[in-house]
């Protein structure tokens, strides 16, 4: 019979580790006198770990010896409005000969040593156990509630733990109800959550029991997102299997013998060509905000830098002069890493997302064909601007640092990274895990880049419109204009901004990154999708709805592990 809890024993202890893996917990002796004890929760016995994969630029980077000094920042994306000034100062000063150095693919390495800060009130993991879990390699301010919420959700999962006065945690209490209390009343989800595929039923007493039978630590995946996201799935497998060999390892803790991955934005890329090599060590996916098949801003992002309506919109500003304020500082990096070029749109976007208008007299025409027409690769991504003036890439800022090996060019070396993008594209293609669970962003007050668009308020002549496709740009600059001298009258197109979206079905809703037509595509391969509105691509994770319905994904994932009671209930001599 387990000992019943000690009514004293209310001091929450947090749960730590030795270096066999096994629970132990550590308090101070106190005199008798004091009458408050220590109360040490142990995990069950039975394990699911939990791998966090984060987005793009969500990694922490450092370079790994080969170009700079080894430990030396690369990419740190700054947490909070003091380290965001700083790394804007750095980044506003930095040439792009700089900033190709410092991240070029083969010169950095995941960064884990960065910023880890717990709530006070998780007592499942110290914050060493937490670094060791690859904490420490992903962005704080983007998933640093994130991580410790499902830690705290799922391994406690009642307030009050291991007392009398103990009850579901309002998580669950969502899951088991479908409504969320709204001040004093209560709210029914799914109009928030918006299912689109397949079918939400609440979670049962008995399914909520389940997850009792197993302890569900969470880890955290980060990866070198400028090499191709191939690199990145070798990664998840290998922290998939440290994960699974640390409580093999241990005497304590006994494996279902797989993992739940949970994603965020092109981690999701990473995972899915995991699941296509090893789908026997995941029990299940959840999938947040994906690109699934790229976002055409990419594309733009070449030709115009990172969008920001303006100097006056603070933000925006900030943000685009960090990763990249126009075609130079983005080329340099992006056009020498395929990781980034696997984010363009992919044969399985909707064809004619880029193209040219005319805006005369209050109309709007073609001025010359919608691209890609079947092949992005080679119509689009191929094309230099020193081949046409709607080419994506400028040969000349691809390497300002004169990197390229003497038997390559600055665009052979471009050519390499795009071979590793489409190859890819193409072994990836629409494939999930068996079991996977997403969430998708689709909001008209969220606007994305459905397509982009080249636009002239000038009178484009057929003679003009018939050799449009194939010249190139009299001039260009680095913030999305280009001056088409095809006849003696020239035609100045400029890189459209966003466009307001008519409704959160437009092609151009979305998160503000992943269009509605990359994320939807989702439904191919998931089982249960939602597609929601009320966040940012960046911070989704920080959203309650979001959470919810993620959590709820999860336990529904738990309830196709294998029954703890099937499995062995000692090891190594030690009892259950």
């Amino acid at each position: 019979m387990p000992t019943p809890v000690q009514k004293q024993a209310v001091r929450r202890v947090p749960l730590e580790f030795d270096q066999n893996g096994d629970p132990i917990f550590n308090s101070w002796t106190s005199p008798e006198c004091f009458k408050v004890h220590a109360l040490g929760i142990l995990p069950p016995r039975h394990v699911i770990p939990i791998i966090f994969v984060p987005g793009i630029m969500g990694t922490n980077l450092c370079a790994n010896g080969s170009g700079q000094k080894e430990g030396a920042a690369a990419w740190i994306p700054p947490n909070g409005n003091a380290e965001g000034v700083s790394e804007w100062r750095r980044r506003l000063k930095q040439k792009p000969a700089e900033r190709q150095k410092q991240m070029t693919p083969d010169h950095v390495k995941v960064d884990n040593s960065r910023k880890v800060e717990l709530p006070r009130d998780l007592y499942t993991l110290t914050e060493d156990e937490a670094c060791r879990r690859g904490w420490g390699e992903v962005h704080f301010d983007s998933y640093g509630t994130w991580l410790p919420a499902m830690e705290i959700a799922l391994n406690d999962q009642r307030e009050n733990p291991g007392t009398a006065q103990s009850c579901p945690l309002p998580e669950w209490v969502t899951a088991m109800t479908l409504r969320k209390p709204r001040g004093d009343q209560f709210e029914d989800v799914l109009p928030h959550w918006n299912p689109v595929k397949g079918g939400v039923t609440a979670l049962t007493r008995d399914e909520f029991a389940r997850l009792d039978d197993y302890y569900y630590p969470v880890w955290a995946c980060g990866y070198n997102w400028l090499a191709s996201c191939e690199d990145g799935s070798e990664l998840l497998l290998k922290r998939i299997h440290e994960a699974l060999d640390w409580y093999d390892k241990s005497h304590y803790f006994i494996l279902e013998g797989r993992v739940i991955v949970v994603t965020h934005s092109m981690g999701g890329l990473v995972a899915r060509r995991a699941a296509q090599k090893a789908p026997e060590l995941i029990l299940g996916v959840v999938h947040g905000v994906q690109p699934v098949t790229g976002a055409p801003v990419v594309y733009r992002r070449f030709r115009a830098g990172t969008e920001a309506d303006g100097l006056f919109d603070l933000p925006a500003a900030f943000a685009a002069t960090i990763i990249g304020w126009d075609a130079a500082d983005v080329t340099c990096v992006l056009g020498n890493s395929p990781g980034p070029l696997e984010l363009l749109p992919t044969q399985h976007y909707p064809p004619g997302w880029l193209q040219f208008e005319q805006h005369r007299d209050g109309k709007i025409t073609q001025a010359m064909p919608p691209l890609p027409v079947a092949d992005p690769y080679a119509e689009i991504y191929a094309k230099s601007v020193q081949d046409v003036w709607w080419g994506m890439v400028d040969e000349t800022l691809i390497d300002p640092a004169n990197l390229a090996p003497k038997n390559k060019t600055a665009f052979t070396m471009y050519g390499d990274a795009l071979t590793t993008a489409k190859s890819f594209h193409d072994n990836v293609k629409l494939d999930c895990h068996p079991n996977t669970y997403a969430y998708y962003g689709c909001d008209s007050e969220q606007v994305a880049f459905g397509r982009v668009r080249w636009v002239t308020n000038d009178v484009v002549p057929d003679q003009t419109k018939m050799v449009l496709p194939s010249v190139p740009a009299a001039r260009i600059t680095n913030t999305g204009k280009a001056i088409v001298a095809a006849t003696p009258r020239a035609e100045i197109f400029n890189l459209a901004d966003r466009e307001s979206p008519q409704s959160n079905n437009d092609p151009n809703a979305g998160d503000a990154t992943v269009p509605r037509p990359s994320g939807e595509k989702i439904k191919a391969g998931a089982s249960l999708v939602f597609k929601m509105k009320g966040f940012d691509h960046q911070m989704s994770y920080k959203d309650t709805n979001v959470q919810d319905v993620s959590f709820y994904c999860i336990a529904k994932i738990i309830q196709t592990a294998k029954p703890a009671k099937d499995l062995p209930q000692s090891k190594g001599g030690v009892c259950g």
